[in-house]
């Protein structure tokens, strides 16, 4: 109870300064900015009809998939960071709060944050659910994708959260977490090679994260084992990021 209670602290804490941040507000700026372009350039000579309906739906979230990529390492960058930097982590803690309470705390209010990014997308279905009346959007691929989105951005999220507790500068930190978001992105080139191997193959459609929403999500397929696959990893990289924490704390 006393964990969870700190926890909750933190997270409020934590959230707060994202409304308070600059690069909270210009990411999101440029995250609305630019799909919005998309969605605009997409519905030019609107014809009412599901399949160009669908149609605007996939285009927009495919373009908006890889902003995965630079979203998460520039909500995350500052979480240990900049309290490396300003000394402010030390303060924080020699308070009655243990490491996975910091830990989870602000994962928690960067993938609270995340999610309101992404929610913004939300809007442009809604415009299409309106113009394209008798046939608006199947929102089964919409939610499949929202679902998606939100245990990539588990993985995602705490992959920054640990670059960030290895390093005292906000720009090393995201550098580190845009490497490994695009490790797991680029792994999908490996399924393009020609293999004789057909398993080879879908091992590395597997780990890439960008097969999973090209070929399941945006036709309003959940597979768990994605799911899972993504949970695992962020479970990994949110006990090394404590581990980090608490071995600095001793040091």
């Amino acid at each position: 109870m006393r964990t969870l209670s700190a926890t909750w602290t933190i997270f409020l804490r934590e959230l707060g300064g994202f409304f308070l941040s600059p690069v909270a507000y210009v990411v999101t700026f440029l995250f609305v900015f630019a799909n919005g372009w998309v969605f605009y350039q997409n519905c030019v000579g609107w014809e009412h009809h599901p399949q160009q309906v669908a149609l605007v739906v996939r285009s927009l979230f495919s373009f908006a998939l890889f902003w995965v990529v630079p979203i998460s390492p520039l909500l995350t960058m500052k979480l240990f960071a900049e309290e490396k930097r300003t000394g402010t982590l030390e303060m924080l803690m020699t308070a009655p709060v243990t490491e996975t309470a910091v830990v989870l705390g602000k994962f928690l209010a960067a993938h609270v944050f995340y999610m309101l990014i992404w929610s913004t997308l939300l809007l442009y279905v809604f415009t299409l659910h309106v113009l394209g009346r008798p046939h608006g959007p199947d929102w089964g691929p919409v939610w499949a994708i929202y679902t998606g989105l939100f245990f990539l951005g588990l993985m995602t999220n705490s992959l920054g959260l640990l670059a960030s507790s290895l390093s005292r500068n906000q720009l090393v930190a995201a550098v580190l977490a845009l490497t490994g978001n695009l490790g797991f992105l680029i792994v999908a080139l490996g399924s393009w090679i020609s293999y004789e191997s057909s398993d080879l193959q879908r091992f590395f459609e597997y780990l890439s994260f960008s097969s999973h929403f090209s070929q399941d999500y945006t036709r309003g397929i959940i597979d768990v084992r994605y799911l899972a696959y993504y949970a695992v990893w962020a479970a990994l990289f949110l006990f090394l990021s404590i581990r980090f924490v608490e071995a600095r704390k001793w040091r």
